[in-house]
């Protein structure tokens, strides 16, 4: 996600809003940007699996609506950011709106191969977590999930899309894999990890490792719905088969109901 062209160029054109609304500094607030440019921002329920956010249009004005069912903060600034990168991206309100009015439904942090889906993920990280100040915030910080959550803290920004951003720029072997139950439901990894020899992509479905701290982790609701924490140690070629025996911290977070 992260190294896609198409999610670069969501960044860039993030990159050059900041710089013309004079967003120098963390956390960037989007319902602001979007007040500034006279874009309503409300909540309204999604009625669909899957579906983040609304971006509306009735001629040349816009609207912007977050799903209800999100319960957090972060990830709401998240889905407001990814309109706003609908809305900003040059192509983007006249691919989504051909016939002019109407309302276009989105899925943000969705590992889908839907280009502009993937621009505005880009904007969105590159909105709230600009690179040169993210990785500034970084390298003051000790490497492991202790810097993402304070990362996020920073950025006011989920714990999913400020790690995957971490794993963009980090220089250790890093793997951010979201699962359900005892399956992946995608995974990015940093350029360290992706150079190991023998380490590959993990498909959307493939199964835990049978002794992985993720997997006893997810057999309690609880800790899902709770947001607990947990953290174990692991293998590399527990996850990567072809991989070395390589050890490695497994940190685990409740991401929600």
């Amino acid at each position: 996600m992260g190294n896609s062209i198409h999610y670069q160029t969501g960044e860039s054109h993030a990159s050059r809003v900041l710089l013309a609304n004079g967003l120098t500094t963390l956390p960037v607030c989007p319902f602001a940007l979007a007040k500034k440019h006279d874009i309503l921002v409300k909540t309204r329920a999604s009625g669909e699996p899957g579906v983040t956010g609304f971006l509306m249009r009735v001629g040349q004005t816009f609207g912007i609506y977050y799903a209800s069912h999100i319960d957090n903060d972060g990830f709401i600034r998240f889905t407001v950011a990814h309109e706003l990168g609908h809305y900003f991206i040059p192509g983007h309100p006249d691919a989504l709106f051909p016939d002019g009015d109407g309302i276009h439904a989105s899925r943000a942090l969705n590992p889908s191969g839907d280009r502009y889906e993937k621009e505005a993920d880009g904007f969105a990280s590159g909105l709230l977590m600009p690179r040169e100040s993210f990785i500034a915030a970084m390298r003051e910080l000790e490497p492991g999930f202790g810097a993402i959550e304070a990362l996020a803290c920073t950025c006011r920004t989920s714990i999913t899309s400020t790690a995957i951003r971490y794993a963009q720029f980090a220089e250790d072997p890093v793997a951010v894999i979201v699962s359900t139950g005892t399956s992946i439901d995608y995974c990015f990894m940093s350029d360290a990890i992706r150079a190991v020899d023998g380490v590959k992509w993990i498909s959307k479905g493939t199964s835990l490792p049978s002794r992985c701290e993720t997997r006893k982790f997810n057999a309690v609701s609880s800790n899902i719905t709770s947001g607990r924490k947990a953290y174990g140690w692991t293998s590399m070629d527990d996850w990567f088969e072809g991989a070395p025996q390589v050890e490695m911290k497994e940190d685990v977070v409740g991401l929600g109901g």
